[in-house]
């Protein structure tokens, strides 16, 4: 994969201010803030997003923390980027703040909690006056992570922002709710998702082997995320155990919970049924000879890989957990939506789905049509309209925050 440019010294290294380009600028200048380059969701949307914004509307620079993860890979090509040194995001503060004051950005934008607040803090200590954008990715509710003192930050970071970005609208209700914020600062944006590429992926994939375990036959269910328990594979598990116990189960991605997953199935009986293959870079070709994809999460934040198996044109069974794939399927019309943490509902459904091909055709076929909602292209374009509202906001005088 090609990579953009590294810029910046380690964060702990003193830094002259570069002088700021005198001439004005055609369009508004904007710095995405990571904590790091790791393989994780967060990472995978805001390079997308960058890679899919037209540059007629928005030039673009990243500042990461760490930037020896595998998300280094996805950079586009030419895209600058500002090492700050692998030293831990609250740490990375000063040179944040310095560069910030040096290159002085139209609007600012960072993703994740830690890392919002640490943003809000490095734009505050660089007197700057650029428009301050944060994007909350989860239901802390779910997740139950907030200490007291997190909550009392990030509501003092968000309250200040000029724009809260949510993922779905019920982490826009939570974020309103629990750290008091005004509605009209808060937007609710999906992740942008490359719909068309992965509909020319599948196709190549499905002329190629599949991946998928040889010599058991049954139905194939695909699961994808990290094995922990967020992800709630063993509910998955469970239902499958209880109602197709002849599919064959893969789950693709890493974690703790790996070998609890393997003594459950033996405990169930379906141990020669489920396949673990780990992190795996390209997913498409399990995709491409799948028969269904179940999302059994206890709690996300969009459910990215629902709209992935939608563009792949695989029917998808999800729970109707907190929060996002509400905000994706149409129940009944382009996926299936069952009670959280329900095995038997959840079982139900996946049987339901897999004897019926009719009906198993029509949801794949509504859930192509619907996951063109998504495109990258188009969701770019609401981002970039978004950031200079608000930057148009701020420079008219209205950037009093969300207090």
């Amino acid at each position: 994969m090609l990579s953009g440019r590294r810029l910046s010294p380690p964060c702990l290294a003193l830094q002259a201010e570069q002088p700021v380009d005198s001439l004005a600028m055609t369009v508004p200048h904007a710095l995405f803030f990571l904590p790091d380059f790791g393989g994780g969701g967060a990472q995978r949307t805001l390079i997308n997003l960058v890679a899919a914004i037209p540059a007629d509307l928005l030039e673009v620079e990243f500042a990461v923390v760490d930037s020896s993860g595998p998300a280094s890979r996805w950079v586009p090509p030419g895209l600058a980027y500002h090492d700050l040194g692998g030293c831990g995001t609250m740490r990375a503060l000063p040179s944040l703040a310095r560069l910030i004051r040096s290159s002085r950005p139209d609007v600012v934008i960072s993703t994740m909690l830690h890392a919002n607040i640490v943003t809000f803090a490095a734009t505050r200590l660089a007197g700057a006056n650029s428009t301050l954008i944060l994007r909350e990715t989860n239901s802390h509710r779910a997740q139950r992570d907030l200490s007291r003192g997190y909550r009392w930050l990030g509501g003092i970071a968000y309250r200040r922002a000029d724009l809260v970005v949510a993922l779905s609208e019920g982490v826009r209700r939570e974020l309103i709710e629990d750290m008091e914020l005004m509605p009209e600062r808060v937007t609710t944006i999906p992740n942008p998702v490359n719909v068309a590429a992965i509909g020319t992926r599948i196709a190549e994939a499905r002329r190629e082997p599949s991946p998928w375990p040889a010599g058991v036959r049954g139905p194939k269910i695909l699961g994808i995320g990290r094995l922990v328990p967020q992800k709630a594979f063993d509910v998955l598990i469970d239902a499958a155990a209880l109602h197709v116990p002849q599919a064959r189960i893969v789950l693709l991605g890493d974690g703790p919970e790996r070998a609890a997953l393997t003594q459950r199935a033996a405990r169930r009986g379906i141990a020669d049924r489920l396949s673990m293959p780990g992190f795996v870079e390209d997913i498409s070709p399990y995709l491409a000879h799948a028969d269904l994809f179940v999302l059994s999460s206890r709690w996300e934040g969009f459910g990215h890989v629902i709209v992935e198996a939608m563009a792949a044109g695989l029917p998808v069974v999800s729970t109707d957990c907190p929060y996002g794939p509400a905000d994706i399927l149409t129940h009944e019309k382009s996926g299936l939506l069952v009670a959280n943490e329900d095995a038997d509902a959840l079982g139900q459904a996946i049987r339901r789905v897999l004897d019926n091909q009719t009906f198993r055709r029509k949801l794949a076929v509504e859930g192509r049509k619907a996951a063109a909602r998504f495109e990258s292209e188009k969701v770019a374009r609401r981002y970039a309209a978004a950031l200079h509202g608000a930057i148009e906001r701020r420079r008219g005088g209205n950037a009093a925050g969300n207090r």
